[in-house]
C-alpha cells in the first residue's frame, strides 16, 4: 500500500470480530489550558455562533485561535474560552490574548498566500484536542477530530457570512510552524483555517481561490518514498497520520484544483428549487439556538421532495468543497422519500441532480450494517461520503486524508442546520461495519466510506 493515509483508514474500519488497536496514550501529559494571569474579553453572544457545531458525543474537541488586526479590540493572537461565563447574561465567552506582533508575523509566515493571511482583518487557526476523544475513538480519534474541525469551522464559516462577511479557506500551512507558535502540547494539532474579510473588502475580490473552496496545498512534492516513524515517540498510528500529513517546506508544497462536474449514467432526478434563497437560508439558521442531533432511535416518518431538495441543496450556502477537498463523492440513499424512489444515487452539486446508480435497498439489511442497528431504522435517507484515497493522495500527498474529514465536517455541520429548518434530525454514525454497508450499497471497491450521515425524525 503506497500511502500512510490508506493503512490509518482501514485500521480504523469498523468490521466484525475485530481486534481493538493497542494505544500508548497514557504516556502523555495533559496539559493546563487555564491561561492564568492573561488579559480577558468578553464576548457577546451575537459575535459567536449562537447554534454549537456537531461534535462526536459532545465532547468539543476543538480549540480556537484567532489573529486579529484593525479591529476595535487591540491587534494580536486570541484564543476563545467558551467556558469562561461571565455574570452577565448576554455573554458567550471570553477572548485570552496570549501574543502579540511578533507571534502574529509567525502565524502569518507560515501560510503560503502570506499577503492574504496579513491583510485578514479575522484569522481563525482550529486545532484537535485528541485527549478529549481517544478514550471514545480510539484509533479513529484522528479522523473523527478532523471531522469535528470541519464542523466547527463550517458554523463559523455560516456565521460571518450570515453577518455579510466573506470567508475564505485556507488550507495550506507549515504545521509545524503554527504549533510552536501557539504552544502546542503533542496531543493538540493544527488542522484548519479561515480568513474573514468585510463585505467591501477588495481584497476578498481578488482572493487565493475565487472563494469556491476549490483549491487545495499538496505535500506530495516534499514526501519522502519511504516515511519512517519512531514508534516511542508518538502515542498513536493516528499521531504517525499527521505526521505524514504535515507540511514542513511551503516551497515544495503544490496547489491543486480539481472540480467535478460530469453527469453520471442513470436516470436523472433534478432536484426542486431550496425552500429558501441563499441570504434567507442564512438569516434562518441565526435562530437556531441548538441543532437538532441527539442519538434517540427514528420514528417512522417520510420527507418531503422539497425539504429533501433543500437540504442538499443548502450546501452550497458556504462552501461545499470546504479546504479544497474536491474529491468526495456523494452518495444519497433514499428511503422514505416522496417522489423519489428508494434506492442509492450520485449528488452532483453543479448540476442540482442525483442520478440512480442501483435500486431498492433492503432496510433491514441496512441497519443491520451498523454496530446498533436500531440507529438507522426508520431512515429517511442517508449520505454517504466516500473518497478514493489512492486518487487523493496521488494528487495531495497524505494531507489529503485531512482534506476529506475536514470537508465531512462541513457536511455534517451544515445539513444538521438544515435538518433543523425542516424538523428533521440528522446523525452522523461513525459505528458502521464499513465492507457490508459499501457492498450492500454498491459503492466501487476502491471508494473507502469517509463519513455517513443519517436523515429522519425522532
Amino acid at each position: 500500500m503506497r500511502f500512510f493515509s490508506e493503512k490509518y483508514h482501514n485500521s480504523i474500519c469498523f468490521a466484525r470480530k475485530e481486534k481493538p488497536a493497542d494505544l500508548c496514550w497514557e504516556t502523555q501529559k495533559m496539559v493546563d489550558r487555564r491561561y492564568v494571569g492573561r488579559n480577558r474579553i468578553d464576548l457577546k453572544k451575537e459575535i459567536v455562533p449562537p447554534y454549537s457545531y456537531v461534535s462526536g458525543d459532545k465532547l468539543k474537541p476543538v480549540k480556537t485561535y484567532v489573529v486579529i488586526r484593525g479591529r476595535t479590540l487591540p491587534d494580536g493572537v486570541y484564543t476563545y474560552d467558551g467556558a469562561a461565563r461571565s455574570a452577565v447574561p448576554d455573554v458567550a465567552g471570553q477572548l485570552v490574548r496570549i501574543g502579540g506582533k511578533d507571534e502574529m508575523k509567525k502565524l502569518v509566515a507560515a501560510f503560503p498566500d502570506k499577503d492574504f493571511a496579513e491583510e485578514a482583518p479575522l484569522l481563525y487557526i482550529f486545532t484537535g484536542l485528541l485527549e478529549r476523544s481517544v478514550w471514545r475513538y480510539r484509533e479513529s480519534a484522528y479522523a473523527q477530530v478532523s471531522q469535528d474541525v470541519g464542523a466547527c469551522a463550517a458554523s463559523v464559516m455560516l456565521h460571518s457570512k450570515a453577518k455579510g462577511a466573506k470567508v475564505f479557506a485556507l488550507s495550506g500551512f507549515v504545521d509545524d510552524e503554527i504549533a510552536v507558535t501557539l504552544n502546542l502540547p503533542a496531543t493538540e494539532i493544527p488542522l484548519a483555517a479561515l480568513a474573514v474579510f468585510p463585505e467591501y473588502s477588495e481584497l476578498a475580490f481578488d482572493s487565493v481561490d475565487g472563494g469556491v473552496g476549490e483549491t487545495a496545498y499538496s505535500n506530495r512534492g516534499e514526501m519522502e518514498p519511504d516515511i519512517g516513524y519512531d514508534a516511542s515517540r508518538y502515542a498513536a498510528m493516528f499521531m504517525r497520520q499527521n505526521r505524514a500529513e504535515n507540511i514542513t517546506d511551503l516551497s515544495k508544497s503544490i496547489r491543486i484544483r480539481r472540480l467535478a462536474a460530469q453527469a453520471f449514467p442513470g436516470d436523472e432526478f433534478p432536484l426542486t428549487p431550496a425552500k429558501f434563497d441563499t441570504a434567507h437560508y442564512l438569516d434562518k439558521i441565526l435562530d437556531i439556538k441548538e441543532p437538532l442531533n441527539n442519538r434517540l432511535p427514528f420514528r417512522k416518518a417520510g420527507l418531503d421532495l422539497d425539504d429533501f431538495s433543500s437540504m442538499l441543496r443548502w450546501l452550497e450556502a458556504g462552501q461545499i468543497n470546504l479546504f479544497g477537498a474536491g474529491l468526495l463523492r456523494i452518495w444519497i440513499v433514499s428511503f422514505d422519500v416522496m417522489f423519489v424512489y428508494p434506492g442509492v444515487y450520485r449528488y452532483v452539486p453543479v448540476r442540482k441532480s442525483i442520478y440512480m446508480q442501483s435500486g431498492m435497498l433492503n432496510v433491514k439489511k441496512f441497519a443491520k450494517c451498523h454496530l446498533s442497528p436500531e440507529v438507522a431504522d426508520n431512515t429517511a435517507f442517508a449520505v454517504i461520503l466516500t473518497a478514493d484515497l489512492n486518487e487523493s493522495c496521488n494528487l495531495l500527498g497524505e494531507r489529503a486524508y485531512r482534506y476529506m474529514n475536514l470537508n465531512a465536517g462541513y457536511f455534517i455541520e451544515s445539513m444538521t442546520l438544515s435538518a433543523t429548518l425542516v424538523r428533521r434530525t440528522l446523525r452522523s454514525e461513525r459505528f458502521f461495519y464499513h465492507d457490508e454497508l459499501r457492498a450492500l450499497c454498491e459503492i466501487p471497491e476502491n471508494e473507502s466510506i469517509i463519513a455517513e450521515i443519517l436523515v429522519g425524525k425522532t
